[in-house]
C-alpha cells in the first residue's frame, strides 16, 4: 500500500472529507494530489496528516524509502519546535526517538541531550539535567562544534544558577560568551540571552556595574536582531542594575520600556517578571500608590493566564507593601498563604521570601518565638539550594531583628553567617 492509498483509507475509515483533512493548514486539492500519488508530502505537511487522522508518522512512512537522517531531522526538528512551545512530554518523545537512530552521533546526539535536559531542567529533575549535559559535553569538538559548546555552556551556566552555584554559573555563561566571540558565532539569540542570563549572575553577585555593561551590551544585540522578547528582557535587566546602584527613576522607566515590548510581542509570562520587578522598584522607592497598582495589575494577569506561582509571589510583594501600611495581621495571612502554596510548587526560593515577610510581621507583633522559626525556616531553604546571596541580605536582617530585642549572641552568629553564608548554620 502506497502513502497515498493509506492517507486515503485512514481518512475514510474516520469518515472525513478531504477538506476536513485538509482544515486549514494545507488545502482540499493538496491532499487529493497526496492520495493519488501525484505529490509527496514534506515530513511536516505529513506530520498534521498523521495528527488529524490519529496515526503515527511510521504508519504512513513505514514502507516508505525514508533516509534515517531525513527522519532523524524531523524528529530533531520536532523537539526544537516543543521547547518553543514548553511541550515537554513532546519534547522527550521526539528527542528520543531521534536518539534512537542507529546513526545520530556526535554533535548532534549532543544537541538532542541538551533538548532532553532542558526538559528535565523545566520539571525539576536537575541532578538528570547535569548528567545529560557533561554527557553531552564529551561528545562536541571545540573546533568544529563550538556552537554546539556554546549552547551547552549556556544551558549548564543556567542550570547551576537555577542550583544557587552563582559562581559556577558566570563561569560557564562566560565561557560560552567566550567561545562565541572567538569562533564568531553569529547567533544573536543565543548571544543575547547568554548576556542577560549573565548579567542576572552579575546582579545577584553584587557586581552591578558589571551587570549594567553586559544588559546594555544583551539590548544591543537583542535590538539589532530584532528580538523584542530578548530586548525587553534586556530592558528589564538595566532597569534591575540601576534600581542595585540607586538610580530608582531611572530603572522604573527602562521597566515601563520593557513593559512595552513585551506587550508588543505578548510574552505573558515575561511580563509578569516585569511587573513584579516593576512593583518591587516602585516600593523601594516609596511609591506605595503605584506599587499596589503595579501589583494588582500583575495579580488579575497572572490569573487571567493561570500561573499560580506568579500569583502567589505576586502576594509576597502584596504582604510586603501592606506590613509597611501598618496592616500587620493582613500581611502576615497574606505571607503564610504564599509561603504555602509556593512550598506546594516546589519553590525554595521565593517560599523562603515570603517566610521572611511573614517573620519580619511576627516581629512587628511580638510574637518573637514565630518570628525565629520562620526566619530559621528561610535561612534552611536558602542554604539548601546553596543561594549564598540570598541567604546573606537574610541573615543580615535576622541579626538586625535580634540585636533589636537585646539578643547580642545570637545576632553575632548570624551576622557571622550574613558574612560566610557557606558556613555552618547556628544551633
Amino acid at each position: 500500500m502506497t502513502l497515498g492509498e493509506r492517507v486515503r483509507a485512514a481518512r475514510h475509515q474516520l469518515g472525513m472529507s478531504q477538506a476536513q483533512l485538509a482544515g486549514d493548514e494545507l488545502t482540499k486539492g493538496f491532499i487529493s494530489q497526496v492520495e493519488a500519488g501525484l505529490v509527496r508530502p514534506s515530513l511536516r505537511s505529513l506530520q498534521v496528516i498523521a495528527l488529524r487522522l490519529g496515526r503515527s508518522l511510521d504508519y504512513f512512512i513505514g514502507d516508505e524509502s525514508l533516509a534515517g537522517a531525513k527522519r532523524r531531522v524531523f524528529h530533531r526538528l520536532a523537539a526544537q519546535a516543543a521547547i518553543e512551545r514548553r511541550d515537554w512530554p513532546a519534547v522527550r518523545h521526539e528527542a528520543t526517538a531521534a536518539l534512537a537512530q542507529p546513526s545520530t552521533l556526535g554533535a548532534e546526539r549532543a544537541t538532542l541531550l541538551r533538548y532532553l535536559a532542558t526538559a528535565d531542567t523545566a520539571e525539576g529533575k536537575r541532578e538528570q539535567a547535569f548528567e545529560r549535559l557533561a554527557e553531552a559535553m564529551t561528545l562536541v569538538d571545540a573546533n568544529s562544534d563550538a556552537t554546539e559548546l556554546a549552547h551547552l555552556l549556556h544551558a549548564r551556566g543556567v542550570l547551576y544558577v537555577e542550583h544557587g552555584q552563582l559562581a559556577a554559573g558566570a563561569e560557564s555563561l562566560e565561557a560560552a560568551r567566550d567561545v562565541m566571540e572567538q569562533r564568531e558565532i553569529t547567533d544573536p539569540r543565543l548571544r543575547a540571552r547568554t548576556l542577560v542570563h549573565l548579567g542576572t549572575v552579575y546582579r545577584r553577585l553584587h557586581r552591578t556595574a558589571k551587570a549594567l555593561a553586559t544588559y546594555e551590551l544583551a539590548l544591543a544585540v537583542a535590538s539589532r536582531s530584532s528580538e523584542l522578547r530578548l530586548a525587553a528582557q534586556s530592558y528589564m535587566g538595566v532597569a534591575v542594575a540601576l534600581y542595585d546602584a540607586g538610580e530608582l527613576d531611572a530603572a522604573i522607566a527602562n521597566y515601563q520600556r520593557a513593559l512595552g515590548l513585551f506587550e508588543r510581542v505578548s510574552d505573558t509570562a515575561i511580563e509578569l517578571s516585569v511587573m513584579q520587578s516593576l512593583a518591587t522598584v516602585q516600593f523601594e522607592h516609596g511609591d506605595m500608590t503605584a506599587a499596589r497598582e503595579t501589583v494588582d495589575r500583575c495579580s488579575e494577569r497572572a490569573a487571567l493566564a493561570g500561573d499560580i506561582r506568579v500569583g502567589a509571589i505576586v502576594d509576597v510583594l502584596r504582604a510586603r507593601i501592606t506590613l509597611e501600611e501598618g496592616g500587620v495581621e493582613d500581611a502576615l495571612r497574606l505571607a503564610e498563604d504564599a509561603a504555602r502554596r509556593l512550598a506546594e510548587l516546589g519553590d525554595g526560593r521565593q517560599q523562603a521570601d515570603a517566610l521572611r515577610v511573614a517573620a519580619a510581621a511576627d516581629h512587628a507583633r511580638g510574637d518573637y518565638s514565630a518570628s525565629d522559626l520562620a526566619y530559621r525556616r528561610a535561612i534552611e531553604l536558602l542554604a539548601s539550594i546553596e543561594d549564598h546571596p540570598d541567604l546573606s541580605t537574610l541573615a543580615a536582617e535576622y541579626a538586625q531583628k535580634l540585636r533589636a530585642r537585646g539578643d547580642l549572641e545570637s545576632a553575632f552568629a548570624y551576622l557571622e553567617l550574613a558574612r560566610d553564608p557557606a558556613a555552618s548554620r547556628p544551633s
